[in-house]
């Protein structure tokens, strides 16, 4: 299995709040993307962190710093590694400002459907108080590679005609559910994913950081 650790964005909802990248932020007192190296590492042959500059070459992991397609808007975050997805097993893209529990880490490494999957929490979440639905990671085999590619070649496509407003990690899971294109903009429940609702959250905008600050638990989750 090899994993890819996506931390290549602008950050720009982010700014520079705390004077570091969201990755770096820390929450019960590791940096989010250190927590991720730490959780899923060990059960990884290998893990490639696509990130910007050296700040990003982690113990145990390999950087790759990608050259970046804007063609794909902000599908490039996935499309910018493709030369990156595993072609003799399975590939685990990982985003790297998401603070994974220990149990939504085990869920995600365990997954042993040989099925392409996202891995998020479809609606709002009662613990972590963000009101809209998250995507955590995508997990997929060789036999997925050229429809995973597609999906990110028609929602450019859609985001450059205007059909949609944004061509992201929701827009990429419903191509892969063949959603026709009038509803590809819609936040409909489908199918390919598996469901992680507990205190495993993304980082976008420091008001998230703030509220996972006073929410976590103390002890590690």
């Amino acid at each position: 299995m090899r994993a890819l650790v996506i931390a290549a964005g602008e950050g720009s909802r982010w700014g520079d709040y705390q004077g570091v990248p969201k990755h770096f932020a820390r929450l019960q007192g590791e940096a989010v993307i250190e927590r991720i190296v730490r959780l899923f590492r060990p059960h990884v042959e290998e893990m490639i962190v696509v990130g910007p500059d050296e700040r990003y070459a982690l113990p145990g992991t390999e950087l790759h710093i990608p050259t970046h397609l804007p063609e794909f808007y902000e599908a490039d975050k996935f499309a910018c590694s493709a030369d990156l997805w595993n072609p003799e097993g399975r590939t685990l893209v990982l985003l790297g400002d998401v603070f994974f529990t220990q149990e939504a880490a085990r869920r995600i490494v365990e997954f042993d459907e040989r099925e392409w999957r996202v891995f998020g929490r479809f609606g709002p979440s009662a613990l972590t108080g963000t009101p809209w639905g998250e995507l955590f990671a995508q997990s997929f085999w060789p036999e997925h590679l050229e429809e995973h590619a597609a999906a990110l070649v028609r929602i450019a496509d859609l985001r450059q005609r205007k059909v949609i407003g944004r061509a992201a990690g929701w827009e990429h899971w419903r191509a892969m559910n063949n959603v026709p294109d009038h509803l590809m903009g819609q936040h409909i429940q489908y199918e390919r994913m598996v469901e992680i609702d507990d205190f495993t959250d993304d980082i976008d905008f420091p008001a998230d950081y703030d509220r996972m600050v006073k929410r976590l638990p103390r002890r590690t989750v």
